[in-house]
């Protein structure tokens, strides 16, 4: 008996280890909000703008048309929202209810690593400019592409 005893604390010791060894070695969980691309200020205020604080700042530059005037578009397993206004598409992620594994978090990832989206996962490719959780699609933008896309990396960071 005292044999049992002896071999099952020892198999019962080695478990334990085991399993903190396993815990020990598996990434942790990363929160959403944590996604924010490397090089970015996660202090600057472009974490904390809506999708039409962006879209009236830009506008308020003369570059685009009225924020009236800005078309809602289909957004689910894209992004949260997505907002087209004089050819110009803007895209935004709600960072903190961005489900794990989503098709949104897929395009949020893939955006913030390659600068592209697949869209709906379709092979549709598209080069996208990106801004704290916003991107930018400049491709029927038939003004100053590169001036818009100037402003739109500008908006909301801090000098």
């Amino acid at each position: 008996m005292k044999r049992f005893t002896i071999l099952f604390s020892i198999l019962l010791a080695l478990g334990f280890a085991g399993v903190l060894a396993y815990v020990a070695s598996s990434p942790e969980f990363v929160p959403p909000t944590a996604l924010i691309g490397e090089g970015e200020d996660a202090d600057a205020p472009i974490w904390n703008m809506t999708i039409e604080e962006l879209i009236a700042e830009i506008a308020a530059q003369g570059l685009i048309d009225d924020p009236s005037t800005a078309i809602s578009m289909s957004s689910d397993g894209l992004c949260t929202e997505a907002r087209q206004v004089s050819g110009a598409e803007f895209y935004w992620w709600d960072l903190d209810n961005l489900k794990e594994g989503s098709m949104e978090e897929t395009s949020y990832k893939s955006l913030k690593a390659d600068g592209i989206i697949n869209l709906y996962g379709s092979g549709h490719i598209t080069s996208c400019v990106h801004n704290g959780p916003f991107a930018l699609w400049l491709d029927l933008y038939e003004g100053d592409a590169k001036a818009l896309e100037q402003a739109f990396k500008a908006v909301g960071q801090t000098e």
